[in-house]
């Protein structure tokens, strides 16, 4: 797409993956500047890359890795966040929300930023109709981790967040992500993780059966409907003051 994102619109958003990845750089940038206290972002890429982090460079078999990829189209691209690498394509959503807040000295403010994202997810897939949606580990899940949004046990988005101090003060800026899948399949998509881990001679392999796309439980949906309405649960989710930091 031509020039920069459009910041906190209730549109799903076409770029690139680059500039997808670049533009949440920038949210996150903005919220640390003092510029906003709140913003988001909803967007689903144009093209395709496995994304991971830059330390992934530093393996001995990565070069020969990233030309296997490259031969089969999928390019690699690297991100801020850990974890292992995620396929990025016009199968995958991803939502972005930047908040400023103020945290104490517990770990606590770690669980509360992905419940920020995730408990609103899963309210708006229990509004589309979708039984008892949760966050939790999906064993044997690509990137797997404690906050997924889940159904049926089955991994529907990685969830991933960044804190930084927000510049000339004490509180703190979280970007908290999301990438679902939409389309696709999960086999397909987990095939080029596995490309990769067999190029660079990772013995892990991952698990079909652990994801989930939401097309396979919601075909008929409208998500050009249906994705503002997910972004303004986002926006509008209060916690309960108790339970973590406050924008």
């Amino acid at each position: 797409m031509a020039g920069p994102l459009d910041i906190s619109s209730m549109t799903l958003q076409r770029p690139t993956v680059e500039e997808g990845l670049a533009a949440e750089e920038a949210l996150l940038d903005r919220v640390c500047r003092g510029e906003v206290s709140l913003g988001w972002l909803a967007w689903s890429p144009t093209d395709r890359s496995l994304v991971m982090p830059r330390r992934h460079e530093r393996l001995a078999g990565f070069p020969g890795a990233r030309q296997r990829l490259a031969a089969m189209e999928w390019p690699v691209r690297f991100r801020a966040t850990g974890g292992t690498p995620v396929p990025q394509s016009p199968a995958v959503i991803n939502l972005a929300l930047a908040v400023r807040c103020r945290v104490g000295s517990s770990a606590a403010h770690l669980e509360w930023g992905y419940h920020r994202l995730g408990d609103p997810w899963c309210d708006w897939l229990g509004g589309l109709g979708v039984g008892d949606p949760d966050l939790g580990p999906a064993p044997g899940a690509y990137c797997d981790g404690r906050f997924n949004v889940r159904i049926g046990g089955r991994k529907l988005v990685g969830t991933a967040q960044r804190w930084r101090r927000v510049r000339g003060g004490r509180d703190m800026a979280l970007l908290v992500h999301g990438a679902m899948q939409v389309d696709d399949t999960p086999e397909a998509l987990v095939a080029v993780v596995n490309a990769f881990q067999v190029a660079i001679d990772d013995p892990q392999r991952f698990r079909a059966s652990s994801h989930v796309a939401l097309r396979d439980v919601l075909p008929e949906l409208d998500l050009a409907t249906a994705v503002p309405r997910l972004l303004e649960a986002l926006v509008a989710w209060d916690a309960d003051p108790g339970t973590g930091p406050r924008a």
